[in-house]
């Protein structure tokens, strides 16, 4: 395996970049969020991963040649304003030291992906939505669909409380509904009530065993609840279902840190970050942040040496500067 370098120092002032950069950063974010949500739902994870970067190195292009476009035109505004009648000219030689235009793509890449996580809500509903469909995922009857669609519309409004109304009457017109169980255990998650959304999930799991959604935030309700051991079963589950999905080793990785595990924390959460590589995942930069965590815990334990073994494991350098 080709070892991979991991910058511990430099993970957290990646976090304030917005201060030296911000309006560009803001500018092509917005733009690359725009594009995302665009993305088509049920491509793979890998092509997910693809597409999220055309859209952000497309998004940093335009926004270098809109910029560099102002400043050739200021010139321009710049030079008509010195002519006496400018209706007399048939062309016009405008001054400027930048007749080529350089697009750099990776220009400030990672600062832009990394506000993206941060506020772009498209990319991690496209990135995390439910691609396989099964027989049981829809209904076949029209009013259990036509309540569905009005609690998706609601739960879109923030209007929880009556997307639960909504999905409730769903399941009722079709108890073997697999997505809307999966919605109405996601509504109740928002509203922090974790033992009815597990209660969903469940069901949705008895109708059908190889849900992602459901068998995903199951897990993450469990660990709300600080079932640790609930949650790392379910998340084990998951990963049986979906192999080698980073999500099963990143949520390990943080059920292992909340019940102050840190070794099995960094252990699953460097082979999280491997597959997010492999995969050119933009939530690599989630992992990163949460090794930089660990290491730090591990060595208010004086137990750096147990990071690098870790770490040597997976064939992964670290460097301190």
């Amino acid at each position: 395996m080709k070892p991979i370098t991991v910058l511990i120092t430099l993970l957290i002032s990646s976090i304030g970049f917005a201060q030296d950069n911000s309006e560009k950063i803001v500018d092509v974010a917005y733009d690359a969020c725009d594009c995302i949500g665009d993305i088509n739902n049920s491509l793979s994870t890998t092509e997910k991963s693809i597409e999220i970067k055309s859209c952000i190195t497309a998004a940093n292009m335009a926004w270098q040649l809109s910029h560099s476009m102002s400043e050739v035109s200021l010139k321009v505004t710049d030079t008509l304003s010195q002519l006496d009648n400018v209706s007399k000219i048939d062309s016009l030689i405008v001054p400027t030291d930048n007749l080529n235009i350089t697009l750099v793509s990776d220009s400030d890449y990672e600062e832009i992906e990394a506000y993206l996580l941060e506020t772009c809500g498209d990319m991690e509903t496209m990135y995390f939505a439910e691609n396989d469909t099964t027989e049981n995922s829809y209904s076949d009857k029209d009013k259990a669909m036509e309540y569905y669609n009005q609690g998706l519309a609601a739960f879109d409004n923030q209007d929880y409380s009556k997307a639960v109304t909504l999905y409730k009457k769903a399941v009722k017109e079709d108890k073997t509904f697999a997505f809307a169980w999966d919605n109405l255990g996601r509504t109740y998650r928002e509203l922090g009530d974790y033992k009815e959304a597990i209660k969903c999930y469940k069901k949705s799991i008895k109708i059908d065993p190889k849900g992602g959604m459901p068998l995903m935030n199951i897990a993450v309700a469990y660990g709300y609840l600080e079932e640790f051991d609930k949650a790392k079963k379910a998340y084990r589950q998951y990963g049986k279902v979906f192999e080698n999905d980073p999500e099963t080793y990143f949520g390990l990785g943080r059920i292992y840190a909340l019940d102050n595990d840190f070794e099995n924390a960094l252990d699953n959460m460097m082979q999280a970050y491997l597959l997010y590589a492999e995969i050119n995942s933009p939530y690599i930069k989630d992992a990163e942040k949460f090794i930089e965590i660990l290491y730090h815990e591990l060595e208010k334990q004086d137990k750096v040496e147990a990071f690098n073994r870790i770490a040597e494991k997976y064939k992964i350098q670290i460097l301190e500067d």
